[in-house]
């Protein structure tokens, strides 16, 4: 029997569950006493019997991989990547588990809970079955105090339940988004007081003066050493509202977002274009983190980013890193993008590609020998040449058509979705940028990008609904999820339907039909 299906891997799921659900940053099991949960600074035994030491010694084998070591090691559960280390504390054995990213995540507090805690004389009804129960709900939202609401108090709250977003805005309380879903927070009602006086408490001078001006800013801050935001403040009705996007302080890893080997491969060329594409809140950023993050841990380089606003803060490690705000340590993208030729660069990475000149001093950069990571707000990677070619006025487009063919090196379009059993999980289309695939840019064929995606899966390529169908199958998001994000949705209904039915196509068979359609056009 394998881990994944074992009687103690599906114990140790439960607790799990368990402890995000009731906002844990850490499960500890050992014989001789119940399972514990650190929430906040506490420890918290659950009430139900001790773990005998047979029984504990069988769930660290559960999850431990073979030949790992048991100071450190990562494995996959529903709740997502779990990090692990067997402690030895005066000769008993401690699992000690915790989310492999720095905040845990909060569960749905509407869900069915399965245990409870030891710590408040309290005891489960006959036959009322066993809930999760905490002696008090530390990281609930603070009761009003003076009509006012400590931002500091808000923060907490969202790092410590694995927040993404909090939005506020007048007319309703703070509103927390938790694995993709708005959760208004159990507070007051907030005014447009309320909502300056937020502002103000975070918003820099020069901020809050763009805002009176422009009607909108954005910057970023450090929460402590707990998390940074990134906040776009906006003028809506007259009065103030925000947007704060939490950014942890722990770097995942490419396979702990389960970002495609393949674009480790990309991301390592010595020059060209990187894009990594997709809507508002999709992990773009998160994605472009990881990789950078990879190449400052493994390459002797010097990495230029150029951001609006500095979002994940990367330190000098095997590479020289160096960052730069737009608005307070340059003016523009373009600007940074041409000074930064000057300042000899391997990487550059470039936050946003948002205008025609920020594009065309991208492409010239990785003409003249550099690795260029950029991001842009489409959904496909088709759509994404498309989107770079229509960028520039008609006369300059064959001439641009031969750049980009000969510069970019490959193109990842994600979208992220819910998953089942809580969290968020990422589906990604891939193109890696053949010479037959450059050949299709420079003869203005690009709708056939799609087809050679299709033939090119042995080098990594797959189209995002290749990979929603996967997840789908595999059990990880719900059908109606995977359909919201589909790009061809009456073909993925029909590849669905098909596979209900206990229809499939492998992927020889998609790829021969992909190679028809190429030579028929």
């Amino acid at each position: 029997m394998s881990a994944g299906s074992s009687p103690e891997f599906t114990q140790i799921e439960k607790l799990l569950k368990v402890a995000f659900d009731n906002h844990a940053t850490e499960l500890r099991l050992s014989g001789g006493q119940p399972p514990m949960l650190r929430i906040g600074e506490q420890l918290k035994q659950l009430k139900i019997p001790p773990i005998s030491a047979d029984a504990a010694a069988a769930l660290i084998a559960a999850v431990l991989p073979s030949g790992g070591d048991p100071k450190h090691f990562v494995f996959t559960s529903s709740q997502g990547p779990i990090e692990g280390q067997v402690l030895d504390i005066s000769g008993t054995q401690v699992l000690v588990l915790k989310k492999a990213a720095a905040a845990a995540t909060a569960g749905d507090a509407d869900s069915p809970l399965e245990l409870d805690m030891q710590d408040d004389g309290e005891q489960d009804e006959p036959g009322s079955g066993v809930k999760v129960r905490l002696e008090a709900d530390d990281y609930a939202m603070p009761a009003e105090a003076g009509g006012t609401i400590m931002i500091d108090k808000l923060l907490t709250a969202a790092v410590k339940g694995g927040v993404s977003d909090i939005h506020i805005t007048v007319g309703q309380p703070p509103v927390f988004r938790q694995d993709g879903g708005m959760k208004p927070q159990k507070t007051k009602t907030l005014t447009a007081d309320d909502t300056n006086s937020l502002m103000k408490s975070i918003t820099p001078e020069r901020c809050q003066a763009e805002l009176a001006e422009m009607g909108g800013t954005d910057f970023g801050f450090a929460f402590g050493d707990m998390a940074r935001f990134r906040v776009s403040v906006f003028k809506q009705r007259g009065s103030v509202a925000m947007v704060l996007r939490q950014i942890p302080n722990n770097m995942l890893t490419p396979e702990q977002l389960g970002v495609p080997d393949v674009c480790k491969q990309m991301a390592t060329r010595p020059r060209g274009l990187f894009l990594v594409t997709g809507p508002t809140g999709s992990g773009k950023s998160t994605t472009l983190a990881s990789l950078i993050n990879y190449i400052n841990e493994k390459y002797d380089h010097h990495i230029i980013t150029i951001e609006d606003p500095i979002e994940f803060y990367h330190y000098s490690k095997m590479s020289t890193v160096n960052q730069r705000e737009v608005g307070s340590d340059v003016t523009s993208f373009s600007e940074a993008l041409r000074r930064a030729l000057r300042q000899d660069p391997d990487v550059i990475l470039v936050g946003e590609l948002r205008d025609l000149e920020t594009i065309e001093a991208a492409i010239s950069a990785a003409e003249t020998g550099h690795v260029v990571f950029g991001t842009l707000h489409t959904s496909s990677a088709q759509g994404t040449v498309n989107r770079i070619i229509d960028a520039f006025p008609s006369n300059q487009q064959e001439q641009i058509r031969t750049q980009l063919s000969t510069t970019i090196i490959g193109v990842v379009s994600q979208a992220l979705l819910k998953k089942i059993g809580g969290g968020r999980v990422a589906a990604y289309e891939i193109l890696v940028v053949t010479p037959a695939i450059g050949n299709l840019i420079r003869e203005n064929k690009t709708f056939r990008i799609n087809s050679a995606i299709q033939t090119g899966t042995k080098l990594g390529m797959q189209l995002l609904d290749d990979h929603l169908f996967r997840l789908w199958q595999e059990k990880k998001v719900a059908e109606e999820d995977v359909m919201y994000k589909s790009q061809s949705p009456d073909d993925l209904m029909k590849r669905i339907a098909d596979a209900k039915k206990g229809i499939f196509e492998d992927e020889d068979q998609i790829a021969r039909r992909a190679q028809r359609e190429l030579n028929t056009r």
